[in-house]
């Protein structure tokens, strides 16, 4: 895997890719804006041009996510609500073309105290009326979730039968699988459930990003709560089992993770990660090794 880390933009774009190199990312993830704020900071082409080129010099070509703010809520039945996320999302999409970046992610979003069959209309119309404005050099990478309070997407086979159809449409969008929130959805990664999860994704979208994250919560508690790898209740075997699948070579893949203090936990993290995928290397098995530490 491309392994690598959110990183923080503050100092500027160009300035997290430094900080990236610096820890030794080989993939990167950021937000354009503020996760909880509407409206993000205008980005000069200057400081844009800076970062693409920061990228390039990084090895980060194609390895580069932002990640949509939490705010944004497509399934949302408030009509205001949906209608801005839809603006915030085209926005997110567009800087994300001009920065060069390989795609947005995006939680699906939430019905709230709704039925999850009206929310998730809602949501599925969002997404067609959003593919054809999607940039051709970026995509859309919807995420898994936990399933906490009415999140839609918790199932990775709900996840892919949102993107809409048809060759073209299919080639905008993505998918990003999250551990943790897979393992909070009931997904037992320890027995099997990566198995299951590539099962349900099958062929008609591709998996782009992962999210390697652990959690302190148990299988199947919908809550999102995440942690170092090897630090949660999936532990060191699931991670190296990941890091073994041939399916999953030179994906990127990045943490999301508390950054430490000069971002000293991600670097030991990804080291962490480095090593155990360094003991299985030439070698294939399922991620079904029961967790441990």
């Amino acid at each position: 895997m491309k392994l690598g880390a959110h990183v923080s933009v503050v100092g500027g774009l160009p300035r997290a890719v430094a900080a990236a190199r610096e820890v030794g990312c080989q993939a990167l993830q950021i937000f354009l804006r503020p996760p909880g704020r509407w409206v993000g900071r205008p980005v000069q082409e200057g400081e844009a041009a800076a970062f693409r080129r920061a990228i390039r010099e990084a090895g980060l070509t194609g390895a580069v996510f932002a990640h949509a703010p939490y705010l944004v809520n497509l399934a949302s039945a408030d009509p205001r609500l949906a209608r801005r996320s839809l603006e915030v999302v085209e926005q997110e999409l567009a800087l994300a073309a001009a920065l060069e970046l390989a795609g947005v992610v995006l939680h699906p979003g939430s019905g709230g105290r709704g039925g999850e069959r009206e929310a998730t209309h809602r949501l599925a119309a969002a997404l067609e009326t959003l593919a054809p404005r999607i940039p051709p050099t970026t995509r859309l990478v919807l995420e898994n979730t936990a399933g906490a309070g009415g999140q839609l997407g918790a199932s990775v086979a709900q996840l892919v039968a949102l993107v809409p159809s048809g060759g073209d449409v299919e080639r905008r969008f993505g998918i990003c699988l999250d551990t943790a929130h897979l393992w909070a959805a009931g997904y037992d990664l320890a027995n099997g459930g990566w198995a299951r999860a590539e099962e349900e994704l099958g062929q008609r979208v591709g998996l782009v990003l992962l999210h390697l994250n652990d959690t302190p919560v148990p299988c199947g508690a919908r809550k999102d709560r995440h942690a170092p790898p090897g630090e949660g209740a999936l532990g060191r075997r699931v991670f190296e089992a990941l890091l073994a699948r041939p399916s999953l070579a030179q994906l990127p893949a990045v943490m999301e993770i508390p950054p430490g203090k000069g971002n000293a936990a991600i670097r030991e993290a990804l080291q962490r990660l480095a090593g155990w995928g360094s003991s299985f290397k030439g070698r294939s098995g399922p991620a079904t090794a029961p967790g441990g530490s």
